[in-house]
């Protein structure tokens, strides 16, 4: 007989959960470059660069980069926005262990050290931080709430909260197009370079459930940030969200 108080429920096919983000990307971590520049086209370089422009980088910011991956937007902001400092975190080891190996080829004169951190419990003190930035990992975290408090926790008074991820295209006809694009093409070439389709059928389903433009600004104000705004690129497959605390 099943004991039904011990079963633990499946979570929604978009649901993130701690084990089933981490098993993900650390499966697909050798070939999540690849897989970015194929099924973006190479457009997710401009938008990285955008990123970079909105979050007012200074020579003097100190910066915390979370669920940096591979460490794209890391190395963005070391090369455009030449900052004192860049500290690249994220909760998946093998993800990191890459964007370590990229940084070596930096020469640029911006510190960059890596630390494994889970964005929803930061290992740092109050107000350490000018600028925080995140590119395509707050989907994945179980616990956005969390994430914002502590973001709003380590950031100085005046600090930016910086957000590129999916979002909602503003005009039907594309979104209808992009949302076919994401349920066939993406778990197809996801799948084709890591051998993991329901990976990538996770990460479409979590695209679709993420929360548009407006309702994301909305949660990011509940957390006490203000001047919440928000930027469309490539015709709202993307939104780049900058809070101030």
């Amino acid at each position: 007989m099943i004991d039904r108080e011990q079963v633990t429920p499946e979570p929604a096919p978009g649901q993130p959960t701690t084990d089933r983000v981490k098993g993900i990307f650390s499966a697909i971590a050798p070939s999540y470059d690849r897989f970015n520049r194929l099924s973006s086209l190479g457009i997710d370089r401009l938008w990285r660069r955008r990123t970079v422009r909105l979050a007012q980088v200074h020579p003097d910011s100190r910066v915390l980069d979370l669920a940096a991956g591979t460490g794209d937007l890391t190395l963005a902001i070391a090369r455009q926005g030449r900052p004192a400092s860049i500290l690249s975190t994220d909760f998946v080891p093998e993800m990191l262990e890459i964007g370590k190996r990229k940084a070596e080829e930096h020469q640029g004169r911006t510190t960059i050290e890596f630390e494994v951190a889970d964005a929803q419990d930061l290992p740092f003190g109050d107000d350490e931080f000018d600028i925080v930035t995140v590119a395509f990992g707050v989907r994945n975290l179980p616990d956005r709430g969390a994430n914002f408090r502590e973001v709003y926790r380590v950031l100085r008074t005046g600090g930016r909260y910086v957000i590129l991820e999916f979002s909602r295209p503003t005009l039907k006809p594309f979104r209808a197009l992009y949302h076919f694009y994401l349920r066939t093409v993406i778990p197809m070439l996801g799948g084709w370079l890591t051998g993991d389709r329901s990976g990538f059928d996770y990460l479409n389903e979590s695209i679709r459930a993420f929360p548009p433009q407006l309702a994301l600004a909305a949660e990011l104000y509940k957390a006490g940030f203000s001047a919440v705004e928000w930027h469309n690129l490539t015709f709202g497959i993307v939104a780049v969200h900058v809070a101030v605390k």
